[in-house]
């Protein structure tokens, strides 16, 4: 059993490499000064919630819900479907263009459209989440199988 554990653990922080996040900007301790900064996640331990993220000019260690990263994007396209009766608002335009990033976009793709969330704060309820929250939610769907 502890084997099984173990390896589900294993393929989830296999998971977590090459996703984008973007650091919460009311993080108390930051060491790194990388608040509000985009990265990716280039290791993870869900176990001990160490996830280390690179900027590019450093490697950062953060915890799970220090980060966001996005929502799926079948969640962020119900989204964008609600604000449908005002294409034309700046809310509709934004959360459009980080829809199709990160449905089709690759790392750099997806890099800018968070950038593009974190940059609109009224999208973001629509588009991102903690990284903590999406961890808990795909374990307790995998035993749930």
């Amino acid at each position: 059993m502890d084997d099984f554990v173990s390896t589900k653990r294993s393929l989830e922080n296999d998971k977590l490499r090459g996703v984008v996040v973007f650091v919460h900007p009311e993080l108390q301790c930051d060491p790194l000064g990388k608040r509000n900064q985009v990265g990716v996640i280039c290791e993870a331990d869900i176990a001990l919630d160490n996830i280390y993220v690179d900027f590019r000019d450093k490697v950062g260690l953060f915890s799970a819900d220090a980060l966001f990263t996005f929502l799926r994007s079948d969640q962020i396209q119900d989204n964008l479907v609600n604000l449908l009766q005002d294409k034309t608002s700046l809310e509709f335009k934004v959360l459009r263009s980080v829809e199709l990033l990160v449905r089709y976009g690759d790392v750099t793709e997806k890099i800018k459209a968070m950038q593009t969330a974190r940059d609109f704060p009224a999208i973001q309820p629509m588009c991102v989440e903690v990284l903590k929250d999406k961890i808990s939610r795909d374990i307790s769907n995998q035993y749930e199988r």
